[in-house]
């Protein structure tokens, strides 16, 4: 049931990083960006957020040298009518991806630990690649801790 669950939770979260459009950042940053494009000063974005001009152009240089907060980030996202989306996107396309990946990693370790074992003792595991194929697809359902060890 606990595998299940897990299963549901990596598709369900699959399905909503899929939906995030990714772009990169501006050079300058996304405060910087945003403000600008709504021709707004940095000592009119100051007043809104209820801080010095300089303390602004602190955050927008933060953000670009990616040293902000989130709370930081967040208050200046507000100060320009906007809101903060914050998501890590699988570089894979998506997170079973990632696991698939790490599970096929880690079934060549086993098997072939186990192989050479056999081998040892003259008796062998048969279809290598199928082994590997076949432990990977199962600890790809069963995903915890030692899958990254």
């Amino acid at each position: 049931m606990a595998s299940k669950m897990k299963q549901l939770q990596l598709q369900t979260l699959d399905r909503h990083l899929a939906e995030v459009r990714v772009c990169d950042r501006p050079s300058d940053g996304w405060i910087a960006a945003v403000r600008k494009s709504l021709g707004m000063s940095v000592r009119q974005m100051a007043e809104r957020m209820g801080m010095t001009q300089q303390s602004a152009a602190r955050l927008e240089t933060n953000e670009a040298e990616d040293s902000i907060t989130l709370k930081s980030l967040r208050k200046a996202a507000e100060s320009l009518n906007c809101r903060l989306v914050y998501a890590l996107v699988p570089n894979d396309g998506s997170l079973q991806a990632i696991l698939d990946k790490q599970a096929l990693v880690k079934a060549k370790d086993i098997v072939s630990a186990v192989d050479h074992t056999m081998q040892l003792e003259a008796q062998g595991v048969g279809n290598l690649q199928q082994k590997i194929k076949e432990t990977a697809e199962e600890l790809a359902k069963n995903p915890n801790t030692k899958l990254w060890e």
